[in-house]
């Protein structure tokens, strides 16, 4: 017999963690789901922590292959009518599919809707709403229906993270799977795809905590950027840019962005090579005016400092 939600969980090596999630999903006040975790060739105590909760969750294990293809392995063993993900070590409100099954019986004509999330922001030393970042900007609302997602998610994933995304499963059988090639950036990628299907929903109301810690993914923030760089290069020479064409100067801006700042990153390794490699390929991208005063500034901002680190090194010291 089918189910409403289908819950997703992928899992490596999450044994410290498994078990609380796991908990706030079968502490849902909505009962019509299944609940499906993939374990993805998990070495440490994963399914053992998994054992305890016996016939109330179904688990598969599959070999190592990455977040991306455990996600696709739980979708095609799912039978839901709307497929909610969540990320092995983050946390569910209790109300979470029961609020979110609301709005979506309310909008029949939406296919994906995301709610909002606390985050730990380490510069302060407390948790964030995400959406918070987003306010002001026209073409990403809350609480309101987004007709035309796809521009607003070429110039930034507002969407964030897996654990807040709840989508019809017709979205994702025209939308397609994850893409396993992404290591990151993997969610982006599906969610412009399932921009092109239909309207999007974004929920102000915070009904999931994200996990921050030393072993997320996105703490590597450099491979973060250049995984949503390649995402979006993959965009631009894409049928979704193709059919149409006056998103291209968009995705070419927000690829001359990434690339700048990627540059940025790599002169602070002290990788200046690949710095200037990501400047010249930001000019390459965008021929205007203004991105070649861009390249000379930072071009030159870079070079004089490499030069005034090279003097320094070549001083002999008089102290």
């Amino acid at each position: 017999m089918s189910v409403t939600f289908s819950v997703v969980i992928p899992v490596y090596n999450g044994a410290a963690f498994i078990a609380d999630t796991v908990r706030t999903v079968l502490a849902q006040t909505c009962r019509d789901f299944e609940l499906i975790v993939v374990n993805d060739g998990s070495r440490d105590d994963t399914l053992g922590q998994l054992a305890q909760f016996g016939d109330a969750i179904r688990v598969i294990s599959i070999p190592n292959g990455g977040v991306s293809n455990a996600r696709n392995v739980g979708i095609a063993a799912s039978e839901g009518k709307l497929v909610a993900f969540l990320d092995a070590d983050d946390l569910w409100s209790p109300d979470k599919l029961a609020v979110q099954l609301a709005l979506l019986e309310r909008h029949p004509e939406v296919g994906f809707l995301a709610c909002n999330y606390t985050v730990i922001d380490h510069s302060i030393g407390g948790p964030v709403a995400h959406f918070a970042q987003f306010r002001g900007d026209p073409d990403i609302v809350f609480d309101t229906v987004i007709n035309d997602p796809l521009k607003a998610l070429v110039k930034a994933n507002f969407v964030g993270t897996c654990s807040n995304v709840v989508i019809r499963r017709e979205v994702l059988a025209r939308a397609g799977q994850f893409d396993p090639r992404y290591r990151q950036a993997e969610d982006y990628d599906l969610w412009l795809r399932c921009a092109d299907v239909g309207p999007f929903l974004l929920q102000s109301q915070v009904l999931v905590d994200k996990t921050s810690h030393e072993t997320n993914l996105t703490n590597n923030f450099v491979e973060t950027l250049q995984c949503h760089e390649r995402v979006l290069v993959a965009l631009l020479d894409s049928p979704l840019v193709g059919k149409r064409p006056a998103l291209a100067p968009a995705v070419r801006h927000e690829i001359v962005g990434l690339r700048y700042d990627i540059g940025h990153r790599m002169f602070n390794r002290g990788q200046s090579r690949t710095g200037f490699g990501y400047y010249w390929s930001a000019l390459q991208a965008e021929g205007s005016a203004a991105n070649l005063v861009s390249f000379v500034r930072h071009s030159i901002q870079k070079l004089g400092r490499l030069t005034l680190e090279a003097l320094h090194l070549r001083t002999p010291y008089r102290g």
